[in-house]
C-alpha cells in the first residue's frame, strides 16, 4: 500500500496524526503532484496546525490555482490562525468557482460567525445568517447548512435556537456536532439539564474529543442546585440583571433618603450590587465557554 493511499485511509479512520507519518514516505515524485498537497493540507488542518495547513493548501493551489477543496482548507487554516480578511477572501474565490455548492455557503457562514466581532467589540451575524439561509436555499436537507445555521443562531442568542437544533437531530440524530450545537442551543436558553444530556450523547458518539467533555463538565457544574440563581440568570440574559441592579440602585436609596430607614438596612440593599453583579460577568464567562466551538 503506498504512502498516499495509506494516509488517506487514515484519515477516514480518524486518525491524522497516523495520516501525517504516512505522508513522510511519499518520494520525490509524489511530492510534485495536487493529490499529496490535498491530503497533507487536510491532515494537517485536523491537526489543528493552522500555520503548517495554510502552508500546504498554498503549496497545492501553486499546482492547481482553480482547486476549490484547497481555497476551503486555506480559508479554515486562515482563520485558525484569525486572519479574517484572508480567510474570507479564500472562501470567496472558492464560490466564485462553484457559487450554487451549499457546503461553501455553509463554511463562509461559519467563518462570517466566527469573526463576526469587530475591533470595537460589536457582533454582527448578518451575514453570516444570510450565508446560512442561502445554503439552505439550495439545499433544504443539507446538514452542514442546518448546523451553519444554529451555530448563527446560538452565537447570536437567538430565540429559537432550540427549534433549529430539533431540527437539525432530526437530519443527524448520530452526529456529535449536532448534539454539542443543540447542547449550546439550550444551555444559554437556561434548559441546561436538557443540555446535559445532549453533551453526553456528543461524549459518547465521539469518547475522544476533548470539546464535548469539556462542555458536559461544565454543563454538570450549572446543573448543581446551587447554581440555580446563576441558572435564573442565564435564561433571562444580561439585560434582566442590569435592570435589577438599577431598580435595587434606585430602590435602596429612595428608601433610605424618603423613608428614613436605618442606615444597615440601606446598606444590606445596597450589598445585592456587587452580588448581582458577580452574575453578571460570570454568567457571561460561562455563556461564552458554552458558546465558543473552535
Amino acid at each position: 500500500m503506498g504512502p498516499l493511499i495509506l494516509a488517506r485511509h487514515h484519515l477516514e479512520r480518524g486518525r491524522p496524526d497516523l495520516a501525517l507519518e504516512a505522508l513522510d514516505g511519499v518520494t520525490s515524485g509524489e511530492v510534485e503532484t495536487l493529490e499529496f498537497w490535498r491530503l497533507r493540507a487536510d491532515t494537517l488542518l485536523r491537526l489543528r496546525l493552522w500555520a503548517e495547513a495554510r502552508d500546504a493548501a498554498r503549496s497545492g493551489l501553486d499546482r492547481g490555482p482553480n482547486d476549490v477543496h484547497l481555497l476551503e482548507v486555506l480559508a479554515l487554516a486562515c482563520s485558525g490562525l484569525g486572519k479574517k480578511k484572508e480567510a474570507l477572501t479564500a472562501i470567496e474565490a472558492a464560490l466564485g468557482l462553484q457559487p450554487d455548492d451549499p457546503g461553501l455557503h455553509a463554511q463562509k457562514a461559519f467563518l462570517l460567525t466566527r469573526h463576526a466581532q469587530n475591533a470595537i467589540g460589536f457582533a454582527s451575524y448578518r451575514r453570516a445568517r444570510a450565508a446560512a439561509e442561502h445554503a439552505l436555499e439550495l439545499d433544504p436537507d443539507f446538514v452542514p447548512a442546518h448546523a451553519a445555521r444554529l451555530q448563527v443562531a446560538v452565537a447570536a442568542g437567538e430565540r429559537r435556537a432550540p427549534k433549529l437544533a430539533t431540527r437539525l437531530l432530526e437530519l443527524a440524530p448520530e452526529s456529535e456536532q449536532a448534539h454539542l450545537l443543540a447542547g449550546v442551543a439550550l444551555t444559554n436558553r437556561g434548559r441546561v439539564s436538557a443540555g446535559v444530556r445532549h453533551y453526553t450523547e456528543a461524549a459518547r458518539l465521539d469518547p475522544p474529543d476533548p470539546e464535548a467533555a469539556r462542555f458536559l463538565r461544565g454543563s454538570k457544574t450549572l446543573a448543581h442546585p446551587v447554581a440555580s440563581v446563576l441558572r435564573l440568570f442565564w435564561r433571562l440574559g444580561p439585560l434582566a440583571v442590569l435592570l435589577t441592579i438599577f431598580v435595587l440602585v434606585v430602590g435602596s436609596l429612595i428608601l433610605y433618603l424618603t423613608t428614613g430607614i436605618e442606615l444597615p438596612i440601606a446598606i444590606l440593599g445596597i450589598c445585592f450590587i456587587p452580588f448581582f453583579w458577580y452574575l453578571f460577568f460570570v454568567g457571561n464567562i460561562a455563556r461564552g465557554n458554552h458558546s465558543r466551538r473552535p
